[in-house]
């Protein structure tokens, strides 16, 4: 079941994100006591108390205690959009009444049931997981309704045209057969060469911060249910209040009779000291966003809940150049001669160097046709995908992925005369979807300029601290 907390970030319909610091007003109405106001939006105010109770929600979506100033320009925006659009809902006199509000919180299919119809005892489970009253679900789902009339007002009635149709339909008929192989030659590299690599990127080379724990799974079957049911939700409700009231670790795991298994000494990229990808390399971001103050706390980790707890901090150690780093180094420094090298051939754009490379090195070049930018047929990504429906028919190219260099020849370029069903629906809607696309971003412009926002830096910047 996903979370409230979850949705509420994930049904934000549109941005006033990323709005830059510099834009905003720095007005002196703030250096006269309002210590508690972090922003104002003509005559809307966002608290500390706002900002606070949002960050708290951002925490356990993000699974994260640590927030960086990426993170902090996120909560901003979301609170400074939401007083944006009740401005300019007042404006433009839009009132939500009870009957529409209870409306559209019923329609949502987080709270309906295997049958599709509302289910309050869903909606009372959500209030309970997420430790939620009806009071503050029901102003989230106002604001959202408010943002959403808002919204469709402007964009409402957007048709597409035969013009961009045709475009979109020529590169979604679009079709490209490539020749290309990996360009994987290894050359034999002297000591010199890998211990000077060595001595000039050290850095890269430490595991940095270690850190090991332990952790209880919080699955129903953990504590002996045969499903989630509001038994489980409570109970969970319960070990966060344990957490709150500053219950240890060992404590909980006694109290609930729940099994404690070991975490090894991992870095943050979940690499143990043998510099290999750990078992519990899943544990590694949660692991570290614990601290010395909040040693324990509840994460989900892919769908299961699990209670972690941080034990010993090692700091970075001293890095020794050793046979496994040798081979690092050699896979490091082969890989940029070959992308060096592929660089080349596509200057030269020559088809003899391109097979002439494949013959020498004894490389099986590859065939394959795609139908569309989209059948990737599980070789690239869709970057390298757009890149080649980009080029021209006999181009060579050169990508990169996974460490790997690919040289590519466009061979062959045609278009898909098969009937697609539904194609025409499906362009229409595409097209429409673009065209909402910039309206929205148009609306944002206007709005930043309409509503300018006065931000109150010294208040902001002691409440980032405080988190």
């Amino acid at each position: 079941m996903k979370s409230l907390t979850k949705k509420i970030f994930i049904t934000i319909i549109t941005g006033i994100i990323i709005i830059v610091f510099a834009t905003w007003g720095m007005g002196d109405l703030f250096s006269t006591g309002n210590t508690n106001t972090v922003a104002k939006v003509g005559d809307k105010k966002i608290y500390v108390k706002d900002y606070l109770n949002y960050a708290r929600l951002y925490v356990r979506k993000k699974n994260n205690k640590q927030l960086v100033e990426r993170d902090h320009s996120i909560i901003l925006n979301a609170l400074i959009s939401e007083k944006i659009y009740e401005k300019f809902a007042e404006d433009l006199k839009i009132k939500i009444n009870d009957k529409s509000l209870a409306f559209f919180i019923k329609n949502d299919e987080n709270f309906k049931d295997k049958n599709g119809v509302f289910s309050r005892i869903e909606y009372e489970k959500y209030l309970l997981i997420n430790n939620l009253n009806p009071k503050n679900v029901e102003n989230f789902y106002k604001k959202e309704l408010i943002k959403k009339i808002t919204i469709e007002m402007f964009v409402n009635g957007v048709n597409d045209t035969n013009f961009h149709k045709l475009k979109l339909e020529d590169d979604f008929l679009k079709q490209v057969q490539i020749k290309y192989y990996k360009l994987n030659i290894l050359n034999k590299l002297k000591e010199k060469e890998i211990n000077e690599y060595y001595i000039n990127n050290k850095n890269k080379f430490s595991l940095g911060e270690m850190r090991d724990g332990r952790y209880a799974s919080l699955s129903y079957q953990s504590f002996g249910y045969k499903k989630e049911n509001d038994n489980y939700y409570l109970t969970i409700d319960n070990i966060e209040n344990d957490i709150i009231n500053n219950s240890s670790f060992d404590k909980i795991i006694e109290k609930y009779k729940l099994k404690a298994k070991k975490i090894e000494k991992i870095n943050k990229l979940g690499l143990n000291k043998n510099r290999l990808k750990s078992v519990n390399f899943g544990f590694a971001k949660p692991l570290f966003s614990l601290n010395k103050d909040f040693k324990t706390e509840i994460f989900e980790i892919n769908n299961v809940k699990y209670l972690l707890n941080i034990q010993d901090i090692i700091k970075k150690d001293e890095v020794n150049l050793n046979d496994k780093i040798k081979k690092e180094i050699s896979v490091i420094i082969n890989l940029e001669k070959n992308k060096i090298f592929a660089d080349n051939i596509v200057k030269s754009q020559d088809s003899s160097v391109f097979f002439n490379i494949a013959k020498n090195n004894n490389i099986k070049i590859e065939e394959i046709f795609f139908n569309n930018v989209l059948d990737d047929k599980k070789i690239f990504n869709q970057r390298n995908m757009e890149k080649i429906f980009m080029q021209k028919k006999k181009l060579i190219i050169n990508l990169h992925q996974d460490n790997q260099v690919y040289l590519v020849k466009i061979h062959k370029i045609s278009k898909n005369k098969n009937k697609i069903k539904n194609l025409d629906k499906a362009l229409s809607d595409q097209v429409k979807q673009d065209f909402r696309a910039l309206l929205l971003r148009d609306l944002d412009k206007y709005l930043i300029k309409k509503y300018p926002v006065i931000l109150n830096n010294k208040v902001l910047n002691q409440v980032k601290k405080s988190i």
